[in-house]
């Protein structure tokens, strides 16, 4: 891009270069694996919406209690499936909200981490529905029971995902 300046010379910007060189950059510091964390904390977002955030804050009791409640309606009768549109919109904002959080915590680009986080909890919707019934239809366990070892697995990734020591 050329410039005119008002004492009647030119001079020359880099200004698009400079731009794709930053987000080549961005692009390039977010590792695979840390790309892999984002995307498996944002994936449990997909089978419970507010588990991803109640395991990224565990001191914060309200997120906690949200997490168990969800769990607790999730076995109940007559409660819609989570591929429903409705369910799915929650859990991809969950999902880019928890990959946001995530990108913050390992330093690297939150879009992308929100991004990521939007498409594996969406994904992860999908995948944790048909395993679960295909689970309670292969074993013959009650939906309640397949849903209780789905949280369990949850859980435990987790807490792998996140370092964390509490399994």
């Amino acid at each position: 891009m050329i410039l005119c300046m008002r004492n009647g010379t030119s001079a020359t910007t880099n200004i698009a270069r400079t731009r794709k060189e930053t987000v080549t950059r961005d692009i390039r510091r977010n590792s695979s694996k840390d790309i892999a964390v984002i995307a498996g904390v944002s994936a449990i977002a997909g089978s419970r919406a507010t588990l991803a955030p109640a395991l990224l804050f565990p001191e914060n009791k309200v997120l906690t209690l949200m997490a168990a409640g969800e769990a607790y309606v999730d076995k109940l009768p007559g409660i819609g499936d989570r591929i429903e549109t409705a369910g799915l919109i929650g859990r991809s904002i969950s999902g880019a909200v928890t990959g946001a959080i995530v990108s913050k915590r390992r330093h690297r680009n939150m879009w992308l981490g929100a991004l990521v986080g939007a498409a594996a909890a969406y994904a992860s919707a999908y995948v944790t529905y048909y395993v679960r019934k295909k689970f309670g239809k292969v074993t013959g366990t009650h939906d309640a029971i397949a849903g209780l070892v789905e949280d369990v697995a949850m859980i435990c990734l987790g807490s792998v995902l996140l370092d964390d020591d509490r399994i």
